[in-house]
């Protein structure tokens, strides 16, 4: 049917097996050394075999200086990173697929917190998003860059990759050299539109060079940056420019250029929000393709096939690239090739993706989907357990939440009901796609109606799950999914009255409100989206909040897209002001500051107040059924998101027996645990550390603690050589970095100790210092050359294992991690600690008492720090659940030979030990303790 998408093409002399392109996009997957993680293989892979033809992986570091635009993203910066790359590439060729790297400068966009100090960039001219304190590159540092450039497509070429990209689009450096608006340098780079050109035309020079004339070199370019639409005036890249760089840019050798536009002042045309429509760069990209010879690659919002087709059809591309629709539906080729569209995921144009791209970049984690629950964890997850058990379960509620689990569960082939109340699938989606310009939200419904169809979900309409209903279906399981309900503050005088409306009601059309005067009480997301659609109708509209911003949980883009329609509209605020009353012809307004109160005439007034949880079932449910579970809103109100991900958790994970995790939250059972001051003289070994998932350390840190902003693990395995209360014995820590409100320290989850002191070690550490020691552990611990390898084993199950290869280590967070250690220097630092006791009763029975925070204070003189790239495994045993603890990423390692000393334990805080106990138990005791002893 999509002939044209799925026609061979070439780039140069390379052969591509369709026209499908997965365009560049962060996802937050990389090692912080750059390298590919097999989470990130497994996530482009799946690209691969869902169809893509050429992918073009996320912006690829060529320096390390001043170059890096995430945590975690690629690096080709050294050797080392060219056998990873090398796997990455292999995974996609094995289906057919090719692959491009990215090769990337941030420029000025990017955080000085990412590079150690001011943004570099072809002149100091901030970027006004961003506004980071910016400098000038210096002239020897442009030609490092171009060398930079070159040296990373070399690697990318010996990694068996099958062409570079130089990404001159979106604000960043390249772009930066070409465009009038930040290039005011007055050398050979700068001024003249050839000295603009000068530093991209040396970097493929340099490439052609290196890698010959058959290596493949693709330019992402904004043609357009749309700077007026942000009150610019001084000159830079429009259209016409953008043409002529693309020619300039032919000459001189290139074999593709991917057509974009913008730049982060203008970020909504770089990542559209929802109101951009399908195909709207049509004309940008046309421009281009008129005027050169040279494949044509581009975005456009393609989100249906047909788009595409078109686009090809007509001449205006030689390749359709996708890329949030890629993140959507990993198969979206595959499917469209053989007949599937129905089974399309389409994206929604949410933004989800780049907001959380953004919010999780700094914990380590990877960017999430609103309609895709897999995205980036395709390893993690493989594939859905079939149920051979025939199990039958009714799902009521047909939200996003029920959708997504009843979708799930009938995937797995159980028997699945589906109840709604309504006459329609969707729930609160319903509501949502009708503002101005969110149609695209009734794909999710589209989606999974034909889902059910496919699957032979019964779905029952107009059907209230009462429990008759479900005792007669007896089901084997049941999942709440009934959403929420709109808040009404009934405290509020008049809000019963008859000008008085919900959003739902508004939404739906069942108010018909048109050319009336409107005050819309609450600003938020849902808010300003009626407020629009109510605009579109003809009202006059008053936007009321208590708040002193528009939207501030809301996607900024969004709110920026909305806002200025509304600002079009004559739509008018005020905000800081709260709802006192309703009258018959308006609202009576309090303002926060002072209390004074104004009256705002109005036709008819519109709540937007937010939802509350609706489970009014639960308790009935959960006596008459063994199974009951509650998801997505009518758990807790959220976005559409977690509404999905709770649903496809729900219906992955239910009837799967799983073995009995082992972890350091343990049942509440108790021994004595005390604390001294000591002195570890001599200790030598590994010391490093590694970002997890946040939430284990959340779900794990006992309280009052909090977690750090960063997910922080810290291990050091040492030989203690000459501590002041026993003999020489080997220790193993496993810690997190932790908070007590705004102090920082250490919460040690577990040790493990071994050799001849390691008894009196344990003895003292636990019933003098309250740490969770515990004996019997084997060390090796050996040094050949510049390799130290490192493995600790404890009751038969290798726990630890560490290789270190001193020199260079994983990340220049390492030193800062430590408080850059050296020889002779010494280091100040703080540990927490946990206090209980178990005492008995005058009838015999033991109760868990006397608990409480303790926090010491630890100085460390260091005689030695050999840094090193670290490579670490971690194992969980039935007594020692180390392997908890997912390593997401390793910032570094180091050798060392230093003393600790215990200055003081002081009282922190007195806590109820019935509280605290379940988090301590497993750090202290193995299972045999708790009656577990496993003799036949």
């Amino acid at each position: 049917m999509y002939e044209k998408l799925f026609l061979e093409g070439t780039i140069g002399k390379l052969k591509l097996k369709n026209r499908l392109v997965m365009s560049p996009m962060g996802i937050g997957l990389a090692e912080l050394d750059g390298s590919p993680t097999q989470e990130m293989i497994a996530f482009y892979e799946a690209r691969a075999i869902g169809g893509a033809g050429l992918i073009i992986p996320e912006i690829t570091r060529v320096n390390d200086v001043h170059g890096a635009g995430m945590l975690r993203q690629l690096s080709v910066t050294k050797d080392r990173h060219i056998e990873p790359l090398s796997r990455l590439a292999q995974a996609v060729h094995k289906h057919g697929t090719k692959i491009f790297i990215q090769l990337h400068h941030p420029g000025r966009e990017t955080m000085t917190s990412l590079v150690g100090g001011p943004v570099a960039a072809p002149s100091a001219i901030p970027c006004n998003f961003l506004k980071q304190p910016t400098r000038a590159l210096e002239h020897a540092e442009i030609k490092e860059l171009v060398q930079q450039f070159v040296a990373g497509a070399v690697r990318v070429q010996k990694a068996g990759c099958d062409g570079v990209e130089l990404h001159a689009a979106h604000g960043y450096l390249i772009n930066q050299f070409l465009s009038p608006y930040t290039n005011k340098r007055d050398d050979e780079y700068g001024g003249s539109f050839e000295n603009r050109l000068r530093f991209i035309a040396e970097i493929i020079a340099g490439i052609r060079n290196e890698c010959g004339p058959d290596f493949p070199i693709s330019v992402r370019l904004s043609v357009e940056e749309f700077l007026s639409n942000v009150g610019v005036t001084d000159d830079y890249i429009h259209i016409q420019d953008g043409v002529k760089i693309s020619m300039a840019l032919e000459k001189l050798g290139i074999d593709v250029i991917n057509v974009s536009c913008g730049i982060y002042e203008t970020g909504s045309v770089c990542v559209e929000p929802v109101s951009f429509p399908q195909g709207w760069r049509r004309d940008l990209i046309k421009a281009v393709k008129d005027h050169v010879a040279i494949p044509v690659i581009a975005v456009s919002v393609f989100r249906e096939p047909a788009v595409g087709e078109q686009f090809l059809a007509d001449g205006i591309v030689d390749f359709v690239a996708l890329g949030r629709a890629w993140l959507a539906d990993e198969e979206w080729g595959l499917k469209v090739k053989e007949g599937r569209e129905k089974q399309l995921c389409k994206c929604i144009s949410c933004l989800r993706c780049f907001e959380s791209l953004n919010e999780n970049n700094a914990v380590g984690l990877p960017l999430v989907c609103s309609v895709n629950p897999r995205l980036a964890r395709e390893q993690q997850l493989g594939n859905l357990a079939h149920d051979s058990f025939d199990h039958k379960v009714a799902v009521i509620g047909g939200g996003a939440a029920g959708m997504s689990a009843a979708r799930t569960l009938a995937l797995r082939g159980i028997h699945v009901t589906l109840f709604e109340k309504e006459n329609t699938l969707g729930g609160l989606i319903n509501i949502a796609k009708m503002p101005p310009h969110k149609g695209a939200m009734d794909w999710i419904c589209q989606y999974y109606q034909n889902e059910f169809d496919r699957l032979n979900v019964a779905v029952k309409l107009n059907t209230e799950a009462t429990l008759s209903v479900l005792e007669e279906m007896a089901p084997d399981a049941v999942i709440l999914a009934t959403g929420s309900t709109p808040v009404v503050p009934r405290r509020i005088p008049g809000v019963d009255g008859e000008n008085v409306f919900g959003i739902d009601r508004v939404l739906s059309g069942a108010t018909g409100l048109k050319d009336k005067q409107v005050v819309l009480i609450g600003a938020g997301m849902s808010g300003i989206e009626t407020a629009e659609y109510l605009c579109a109708a003809g009202n006059s509209l008053t936007i009321v909040d208590m708040l002193n911003k528009v939207a501030p949980d809301g996607n900024g883009t969004n709110v920026l897209d909305v806002t200025g329609r509304l600002a079009k509209y004559g739509a008018t605020y005020m905000l800081s002001h709260a709802l006192k009353e309703i009258t018959p012809d308006g609202v009576i307004l309090e303002k926060m500051e002072d209390h004074s109160e104004i009256k705002i005439p109005a036709d008819a007034v519109v709540l937007s107040m937010g939802y509350c949880s609706n489970n009014s079932l639960a308790e009935e449910l959960k006596k008459k059924f063994e199974r009951v579970e509650i998801i997505g809103d009518a758990l807790k109100v959220d976005r559409i998101e977690p509404a999905i991900r709770a649903g496809f958790e729900a219906g992955r994970c239910l009837f799967i027996d799983k073995p009995k995790a082992t972890s350091f939250l343990t049942p509440k059972e108790d021994l004595e645990n005390f604390g001294k001051l000591s002195l570890m003289d001599n200790q030598e070994g590994l010391y490093l550390c590694f970002l997890t998932d946040p939430a284990v350390i959340a779900r794990l840190l006992p309280p009052p603690l909090k977690p750090f902003s960063m997910p922080v693990v810290t291990l050091s395995i040492a030989h203690i050589h000459n501590p002041s209360f026993a003999d020489d014995y080997y220790e193993a820590i496993l810690g997190v970095y932790a908070m007590y409100g705004k102090e920082l320290g250490l919460y040690p989850l577990s040790l493990v100790l071994g050799g001849p002191g390691a008894e009196m070690a344990v003895q003292l550490g636990r019933d003098n210092g309250s740490i969770p020691k515990k004996m019997g552990a084997e060390f090796v611990i050996r040094q050949a050359g510049n390799t130290v390898m490192a493995s600790v084993t404890r009751r038969g199950v290798q726990l630890i294992e560490v290789k270190l290869e001193l020199g260079e280590t994983n990340s220049p967070l390492t030193g800062a991690m430590y408080q850059f250690p050296e020889a002779g220097k010494q280091t100040y630092g703080g540990g927490f600690y946990f206090h209980f006791d178990r005492e008995p009763d005058k009838e015999g029975v033991s109760h868990f008492t006397n608990g409480a925070l303790l926090q010491n204070l630890c100085e460390y003189t260091y005689k030695s720090w050999e840094p090193g790239f670290a490579s670490l495994k971690l194992r969980s045993s039935i007594d020692d659940p180390w392997g908890e603890l997912p390593i997401n990423t390793i910032v570094g390692g180091a050798y060392s030979v230093n003393s600790l000393l215990v200055h003081k334990l002081n009282l922190v805080e007195n806590l109820n030990a019935e509280d605290i106990v379940p988090y301590l138990m497993a750090g202290r005791y193995d299972r045999t303790a708790f009656m577990e002893t496993g003799r036949k």
